[in-house]
Formats: C-alpha cells, sequence, structure tokens
C-alpha cells in the first residue's frame, strides 16, 4: 500500500509508510477504546462482544464454556462491494479436488 502512496501522490516511499503507519495507529487506538471507525465508501470497522456461553466441544460432545470475547467486525460500504463486483472473477489458483476413490453404488 505504501508503494502505491508513494507513486500516486509522488512522495517517498519511508515518507508514505509513515502515512500507512500514523493511520493505522489512529484506527488501533480508536477501536481499542470501543470507537467505530466509518471510512465514507470503504466500511465501517467497529467492536463487536460477545457474551460468555455455553458451547460443544465438536469431538466428544463434552459441555464447554466459551469466554467472553471482544472482535473487530468489518461491514463494507456501497462504493466498495460495488468495485468488487465489477472486478469479476479470477482463477484463485486452488488446486481440484482429486475424486474419491470410493465407488460409488446406485441406489
Amino acid at each position: 500500500m505504501a508503494e502505491q502512496i508513494a507513486e500516486q501522490l509522488n512522495l517517498e516511499y519511508e515518507e508514505a509508510i509513515s502515512y500507512v503507519e500514523t493511520f493505522m495507529d489512529i484506527v488501533l487506538e480508536a477501536l481499542g477504546r470501543g470507537d467505530r471507525i466509518e471510512i465514507r465508501g470503504f466500511g465501517v470497522f467497529q467492536i463487536k462482544e460477545y457474551q460468555e456461553r455455553k458451547g460443544r466441544n465438536p469431538r466428544t460432545g463434552a459441555a464447554v464454556r466459551v469466554a467472553r470475547r471482544r472482535t473487530v467486525k468489518f461491514k463494507p460500504g456501497k462504493a466498495l462491494r460495488d468495485r468488487v463486483r465489477e472486478a469479476g472473477f479470477k482463477e484463485l489458483g486452488r488446486k481440484k479436488k482429486k475424486p474419491s476413490a470410493r465407488k460409488k453404488v446406485p441406489i
């Protein structure tokens, strides 16, 4: 990102890095305070709190306590969603699954 900012704004690379790091510091500080950050056209970052709850271990089925936690949620803005839709699809470079070795038996 810093390289592209430096190119587009005709800045030194180190200066662009400073801008990106400052932006990230501001975002992290605001989220640390629990503030909501809205960047028009891009999206919204906000803290989501999950209360403590009971869960199950999927392997054993035993009841477990899932601790209370906080996480960051991102909701893309309309301009970002539209830009992504317009971009189309590219090959993601995923390997195709090999066919199963099991024989399919007709029912």
